[in-house]
């Protein structure tokens, strides 16, 4: 592909694979995206004078052309990401009739103070819910908790289900702390007692050697996740909430398609197999996973793999790494049914967030 071809396209079609020509087909039954963002201007206003000043893994270490990038695609997708209109016509171009927002993963705030955050979340959580009543057959929403302090996170949580979510987003980690940590168990508890969907999404892991190229997102963000993952299922989360509902962004990142690493640690090294009692590929199986792999080869890998069951959309819109053709994407993948394609358009979704068709009717 020419330069002057990725410049006329930057929020446009993947060239992660070929596309069709004209319309796409598209299941009869609702279609729906779990994993796309909105952001809170107010939360910005409140949090960002207490920020530190390397609260964000570019500072320090992306290069120069990676941070002119950034803030070039920052002011791009400035109205994108709150002008709900534009929102609507995108999901209308790309075939999705629901779409389920969560905040902008830069809005978790976990690095400052917690009832800073508490304050923050409560601001963006009101946001969203009252984005969704402007269009509340065409919207959802997943909420936000501040979960660098597990008293507030669950008091929060429970908020987010009153105000009629039937999710949240969270990070991949909590500043140094990993999801599995132990003062989080009251909270996985809470989570799958209210039989509420847990979304996933990185902040990015990091690295001196990630400067170039686009690295901290291409390979740090599903490497920050994979961390999260292999922590949930080595120390014995998914083990302890069998019923917890976990869905992954980015296909499942890394682990998704090199499980088998997991399973031969734990045949071949006793500190692998300290708090689980079952090949860690078992409770990978427990997750769902987004479709958003690019590749026509590889999401049909994760729908044979997982199941036409564990597999949901996701676009990450309106970001720079977002996928604009969700549903073309899946009938591109010929070896599967049309009732399979009508679960992970769709129907999936539904059933994670406890919803049903008639609700957006």
């Amino acid at each position: 592909m020419k330069q002057h071809d990725i410049e006329m396209r930057p929020y446009g079609p993947t060239a992660g694979r070929e596309h069709v020509n004209g319309v796409s087909n598209r299941p009869k039954t609702l279609t729906v995206d779990l994993h796309n963002h909105v952001r809170t201007p107010d939360a910005d206003i409140l949090v960002k004078p207490h920020l530190p000043k390397d609260f964000h893994p570019s500072v320090g270490v992306a290069s120069e052309l990676t941070m002119n990038t950034n803030k070039k695609q920052s002011e791009d997708r400035e109205i994108p990401f709150t002008d709900i209109d534009i929102r609507l016509a995108q999901m209308d171009k790309s075939l999705l009739d629901v779409s389920a927002l969560s905040c902008s993963p830069q809005q978790f705030f976990y690095m400052v103070d917690k009832n800073l955050c508490a304050e923050s979340a409560e601001i963006i959580n009101n946001n969203i819910a009252n984005t969704v009543k402007t269009n509340p057959k065409r919207l959802t929403g997943l909420g936000t908790v501040p979960l660098q302090n597990t008293d507030l996170a669950i008091k929060e949580l429970e908020r987010c289900f009153k105000l009629g979510f039937k999710g949240i987003q969270i990070g991949a980690r909590v500043g140094n702390e990993e999801l599995s940590a132990p003062r989080l168990e009251p909270f996985w508890k809470r989570c799958e007692e209210l039989d509420i969907l847990i979304f996933i999404h990185p902040s990015s892991f990091y690295s001196d050697r990630f400067g170039e190229h686009y690295m901290l997102n291409v390979i740090g963000n599903p490497l920050d996740t994979t961390v999260a993952v292999h922590y949930l299922i080595f120390d014995g989360v998914m083990a302890r909430y069998p019923k917890i509902k976990f869905y992954l962004s980015h296909g499942g990142a890394f682990p998704a398609s090199y499980a088998a690493r997991m399973d031969h640690a734990y045949g071949a090294r006793i500190d692998a197999r300290q708090k689980i009692y079952e090949k860690p590929t078992t409770y990978l199986k427990q997750f769902y996973f987004d479709t958003l792999v690019f590749a026509v080869d590889q999401l049909e890998f994760l729908i044979k793999k997982y199941g036409a069951d564990h597999v949901a959309i996701g676009t990450d819109y309106p970001a720079d790494m977002a996928e604009h053709d969700p549903v073309e994407h899946v009938y591109q993948v010929e070896s599967i049914t049309e009732e399979d394609r009508e679960k992970i358009c769709g129907l999936n979704a539904l059933k994670l967030l406890n919803l049903s068709e008639s609700d957006f009717k």
